[in-house]
């Protein structure tokens, strides 16, 4: 059973000074040991990396593409992916509801029937979820 990985493990683990760094070099060199089938939305990557050269520069996003996502698959979304991840969304109005991004993992998640999230974003808590962060 393949585990997803969240954007807010991919920056975790990207920036030696997040306070879950340690946590999840711990978490993705088990999964890497374990040679676990990892996989993660292509808008959680796209938002990872917009994230990481925004706050730490080219470097670091080029870092995370060549040394973490090589061993990453992408669900790439089709339009009733996306449309259910709006859908989703907008059921969660305000600030505090998931954002597509989250509902886009949660679809991925679903639909692929999976149990083990590599996260620490609390929109996947409480969801029956076997959390690795």
């Amino acid at each position: 059973m393949p585990t997803y990985v969240d954007t807010s493990a991919f920056i975790a683990l990207a920036s030696s000074n997040d306070a879950k760094y340690d946590s999840a070099v711990k978490v993705w060199s088990r999964l890497v040991k374990q040679q676990e089938v990892v996989l993660t939305s292509l808008y959680a990557m796209v938002e990872t990396v917009s994230l990481l050269h925004r706050r730490f520069g080219t470097q670091t996003a080029e870092t995370f593409l060549v040394d973490i996502m090589p061993i990453v698959e992408v669900v790439w979304a089709d339009v009733p992916m996306h449309n259910a991840a709006v859908i989703a969304m907008l059921a969660h109005p305000g600030k505090s509801g998931p954002s597509l991004v989250d509902c886009m993992s949660l679809e991925v998640i679903r639909q692929r029937r999976i149990s083990d999230v590599f996260a620490y974003d609390r929109h996947f808590g409480g969801r029956g979820l076997n959390l690795l962060g």
